[in-house]
């Protein structure tokens, strides 16, 4: 799910905050910010199989990471952890891959989710 959030009711970014939400597996369109803009993935918590966020990898002359926390649970059913925000602003033009790395406790990270972006 992609949408513009015109109103601010994010607090970073305001007009101009596009909010990408992403799940297990879920196959990402490409994001095309302006600099400035701020971009917020939304990715759900992946403690479900036992696994822990463990890195970001990104241009950090393209973006900026700027905030990171943890929303909670929206239910109580069993596998519902929440989800983790990332908030990122747009620097400069050019390409990148937003890759959300996690692991379980004794293993080698690997990739959860991966966002396109470009910044024109």
């Amino acid at each position: 799910m992609l949408f513009c959030n015109g109103c601010g009711m994010f607090g970073l970014g305001g007009p101009g905050d596009v909010v990408e939400q992403l799940g297990y597996g879920d196959k990402s369109a490409r994001v095309t910010l302006e600099p400035g803009e701020t971009l917020r993935l939304v990715v759900r918590d992946p403690g479900d199989g036992g696994y822990v966020f463990s890195g970001t990898v990104f241009d950090p002359k393209v973006l900026d990471l700027i905030k990171v926390y943890d929303e909670d649970p929206e239910t109580a059913m069993l596998g519902d952890f929440g989800a983790r925000h990332f908030i990122f602003r747009a620097l400069r033009g050019g390409e990148t891959d937003v890759v959300i790395k996690i692991e379980r406790p004794g293993q080698t990270p690997e990739e959860y989710q991966r966002q396109p972006v470009t910044v024109e």
